[in-house]
């Protein structure tokens, strides 16, 4: 094996796992901007093709993660626009307090990406998948 050949395929092994960890800083970005978000699923998509092994394994983690996000965003809205249909602003009475059910989703959602985004990038960092073993059918 030629000497470029190893040092190419070391570059393109230090380009994916800085490309992941792009991703990662991206995904809790999304906490203070929401384009972000959108950026590093469109990077995740673009560095899965090229990657192996555990950066792969990371990449197909976080492009999932995208997906749950944007479900339970969806899903929180459609139950905000419920309840909103159901007690309208303005009207007192105890249907005001169903406006706390898609508030308390949204917010326990966001601090379950927030805990997965921070145990993916510590397995990521140390070397191994996205979720501790007892979590792995959850990553595939």
């Amino acid at each position: 094996m030629s000497e470029f050949s190893r040092s190419s395929r070391d570059l393109s092994r230090n380009v994916s796992r800085g490309g992941v960890l792009l991703v990662y800083a991206l995904y809790i970005a999304r906490f203070f901007t929401g384009i972000s978000l959108l950026a590093g699923v469109v990077l995740a998509y673009i560095l899965r093709g090229s990657s192996v092994g555990v950066e792969r394994a990371h990449l197909n983690w976080l492009v999932r993660l995208f997906w749950y996000d944007v479900a339970f965003i969806i899903g929180s809205a459609a139950l905000f626009l419920a309840c909103f249909m159901t007690e309208p602003p303005g009207s007192s009475g105890p249907g005001q307090l169903l406006f706390l059910l898609p508030i308390g989703i949204f917010v326990l959602w966001n601090i379950v990406l927030l805990v997965s985004l921070v145990v993916g990038l510590r397995g990521f960092l140390a070397g191994r998948g996205p979720l501790p073993e007892r979590f792995r059918v959850l990553a595939e």
